[in-house]
């Protein structure tokens, strides 16, 4: 017998052969085919398909993601399919960045709570409504902030490093760059989620620096954005900084 019996595949890709047949399913796997005993056999590219999935379950890509790629994978051109998961990484990026800043806001909050518990020995007093048990876990800031950002942006520190980050992966996923004055042009590729990520994120940006201008356009095959920043330099030092070229 020629190929794998799902248990001898499941059991040399580490996985269970449940896992191999939801796979299967799912389209993850090229579908086996009957050996000339009537067993359902996997070609040795399965083992590849398998280890393909796990790596792009690693990085967080849903299993319909993974899916598209596998059906393009064997004869896709190489292009294309960087980019797209070029694409897929720039809005994880972006979206762990937002993570870790909210994450780091409210570790702040919660040092800040311990500290007032600290520094408060409440000595014999009945605790009850009003006492500092209560008020003290107020998480709303106290006026300890350090105001507004660069370029008037309105942003707190640990948000400006978020949106930093959040630029800094779209550009990254750029097929091409080009920077002239005060406007960025970038070509990123025109997947759903890059769409939905490019236009949330310009949204956000020019609810908070109101100087900034973007013009999406959207074809069959690629998604260009062009940024305008006029007056202090502000987004597209976000997104080219002084040490970087001009491009990725």
């Amino acid at each position: 017998m020629n190929g794998f019996r799902v248990s001898e595949l499941a059991e040399r890709a580490g996985v269970t052969p449940s896992t191999v047949r939801f796979y299967e399913r799912a389209g993850l796997l090229s579908p086996a085919r009957r050996a000339v005993n009537g067993y359902r056999v996997f070609d040795e590219s399965a083992l590849e398909e398998l280890a393909f999935v796990s790596r792009a379950k690693g990085i967080g890509m849903s299993l319909e993601d993974i899916a598209d790629l596998v059906a393009a994978w064997p004869t896709g051109e190489c292009r294309s399919l960087q980019g797209r998961l070029r694409g897929f990484l720039a809005v994880r990026i972006g979206q762990v960045q937002g993570q870790i800043a909210e994450l780091g806001a409210f570790d702040a909050q919660l040092h800040a709570v311990l500290g007032r518990l600290s520094a408060r020995d409440p000595g014999p007093e009945r605790c009850g409504k009003g006492c500092g048990c209560e008020t003290d876990l107020d998480l709303a800031p106290d006026g300890t902030g350090a105001g507004p950002g660069p370029w008037g942006c309105s942003l707190g520190s640990d948000a400006l490093a978020a949106r930093i980050g959040q630029w800094r992966a779209v550009a990254a996923a750029a097929a091409s760059a080009d920077r002239a004055g005060g406007t960025v042009r970038l070509v990123l590729p025109a997947s759903p989620d890059m769409v939905t990520a490019v236009a949330g994120l310009c949204a956000a940006e020019t609810s908070c620096c109101a100087q900034a201008r973007f013009l999406l356009e959207i074809t069959a095959g690629q998604l260009i954005l062009t940024a305008e920043a006029p007056g202090p330099p502000g987004l597209l030092d976000m997104l080219f900084p002084a040490d970087a070229p001009d491009g990725p």
